[in-house]
């Protein structure tokens, strides 16, 4: 079997099958439905109007007036809460902004100290500054705005270079990143 044939042949059995779901399936018949449980229930309930098959429209209960409402609120759960107090005023306190930040301080918290060497009467500290590691002793500045004032083993005390200001810096545990060469 050649090609041309297969094909002819797919196309006679899909139009059959178009043929067959276009009979059983006919858009101007009325397709059977079957009623739904419930319809037929509420169906032998609902009175009947002798002409046909719809019940009839109680027309009077359109014209009915409204029921009257009580002049007070009622409630199904017992007597209603009492009112609210009238909420009370709100005193503002007003605080004074807070001062800025000291910028020596903050620069002072850059630095880490993160070792020491003892040689026979002097202490060299190592300081941490981003990536630059300082090697210094009393009296040394670090970055033009430091002083080093004292090295210990625990701590090194900075002051700013006019002398105004002094930190302590603790001696870190964690070593600093080693520089790139």
């Amino acid at each position: 079997m050649d090609s041309q044939q297969r094909k002819l042949i797919i196309l006679i059995v899909l139009l059959g099958a178009w043929g067959l779901i276009f009979v059983f399936r006919s858009p101007w018949g009325s397709p059977a439905r079957p009623e739904p449980r419930g319809a037929v229930a509420t169906a032998a309930r609902t009175p009947v109007a002798q002409g046909g098959g719809l019940p009839r429209l109680k027309q009077e209960l359109l014209h009915l007036p409204p029921p009257a409402y009580p002049p007070e609120v009622q409630t199904l759960f017992g007597t209603p809460a009492p009112a609210a107090p009238p909420p009370r005023p709100i005193q503002v306190t007003v605080t004074a902004p807070a001062p800025p930040p000291d910028l020596f301080q903050e620069e002072a918290k850059r630095l880490r100290y993160v070792g020491f060497l003892q040689a026979p009467g002097r202490t060299t500290a190592f300081i941490v500054h981003g990536t630059e590691v300082y090697t210094v002793e009393a009296g040394a500045t670090i970055a033009g705005r430091f002083r080093i004032q004292a090295v210990t083993e625990e701590a090194v005390v900075l002051s700013s270079i006019p002398g105004g200001n002094q930190v302590r810096l603790p001696l870190t545990a964690e070593a600093a990143p080693a520089p790139k060469r």
